[in-house]
């Protein structure tokens, strides 16, 4: 693997377009905002005990404070005690349109496990199975 290659692993099949849709709304609705690192400011996230949801601008730091009238959101962030999950949705233009975190490779109306984290795509699939399921389950 090249030093700046990043590994990501099609993930659709277990969490999809309309399943990060409805998390995205429900986050945006229900949670509050923080900055949780240095890239960017109030971050929309939501506490689910176990870990934190965190989304990030589709245009990056053209919307360092992530007001959503300003962009969409196309990332989430999973943080749990040890580690953070990337979850990356590509929707239909975002090619095109250069969005931010979208690799060579990716397809459009698909989501994606980013491993930015290098703990490696296949390594941690169990837990994030599980918090992928709790987010599937909200209403």
């Amino acid at each position: 693997m090249n030093l700046n290659q990043v590994n990501f692993k099609k993930i659709t099949n277990q969490f999809s377009v309309k399943d990060f849709e409805k998390v995205k709304n429900f986050i945006l609705e229900n949670g509050k905002t923080t900055t949780y690192r240095n890239y960017d400011n109030n971050n929309p996230y939501y506490d689910f005990g176990r870990f934190q949801v965190y989304l990030s601008a589709d245009i990056g730091q053209k919307n360092i404070n992530n007001d959503p009238k300003l962009s969409d959101f196309n990332e989430m962030t999973l943080k749990d005690e040890d580690l953070y999950y990337k979850i990356l949705i590509v929707r239909k233009g975002d090619i095109l349109a250069l969005k931010t975190g979208v690799l060579d490779g990716m397809g459009e109306n698909e989501v994606y496990y980013i491993d930015s984290y290098s703990i490696g795509v296949d390594e941690k699939s169990d837990l994030l199975s599980d918090y992928l399921n709790i987010m599937k389950r909200l209403k």
